[in-house]
């Protein structure tokens, strides 16, 4: 099933700005079913942005991406 990416608005509590931010991952079928889901079951002050295709994590102690332990959600099933 597809993951969906949220967004949340809200107040730095060290800097007191309004700031975005991620908010939890939605498993979903679509992206109107993922909204229906956060109004339904107390997110509703996240926003669904889009659908997290993958995630690429750094090699240990930098920024360069190591393309081996790439996950790719579309091909999880």
């Amino acid at each position: 099933m597809k993951k969906w990416v949220t967004e949340i608005t809200a107040i730095d509590p060290h800097t007191r700005e309004l700031k975005k931010w991620l908010g939890p991952y939605i498993t979903a079928p679509t992206m109107e079913a993922a909204t229906l889901y956060c109004q339904k079951n107390g997110l509703g002050y996240c926003e669904v942005t889009g659908q997290l295709i993958s995630e690429i994590p750094c090699k240990e102690n930098s920024y360069t991406p190591d393309w081996v332990r790439r996950v790719d959600f579309d091909n999880l099933n």
